[in-house]
């Protein structure tokens, strides 16, 4: 069933209208896709926001996933995404906090398959999506 919801979510990712609400913070985001995978590249001055905002909450999974996962556009990988944070690792919180220490650019990569379904990565400043 979670493959089901996933491959609608990215099937619909751009087809889905955000709200009003979910507009100014879809805005920050650059979303790169293909056949079904996307993914989602925060500009370094957002990741800095959100890794301030994540740090002042002490990175409990609700408040952090509200601070991270609301910003895709596409509320089934939102969803997806919370529920990647609620994993007993921290690899959103190492990979944020390796992109704000960069100066990069934190990414959520939503993939349909047989692994974990989001994933999360830090590119830097560099990089062709970050920006």
């Amino acid at each position: 069933m979670r493959a089901a919801l996933l491959a609608a979510a990215l099937a619909g990712t751009t087809l889905l209208a955000a709200t009003p609400a979910q507009a100014a913070s879809a805005a920050t985001a650059h979303a790169t896709c293909s056949g079904l995978s996307c993914s989602f590249y925060f500009a370094p001055a957002t990741t800095a926001a959100m890794k301030r905002a994540a740090d002042r909450t002490d990175w409990l999974s609700g408040p952090t996933a509200d601070i991270i996962c609301s910003r895709i556009p596409s509320r089934l990988i939102g969803l997806a995404c919370a529920a990647a944070l609620l994993y007993p690792y921290n690899r959103a919180r190492k990979r944020l906090t390796e992109a704000y220490a960069e100066g990069g650019c934190f990414v959520i990569k939503a993939e349909l398959g047989l692994t974990l379904p989001v994933r999360f990565a830090a590119v830097p400043a560099g990089s062709p999506h970050c920006g």
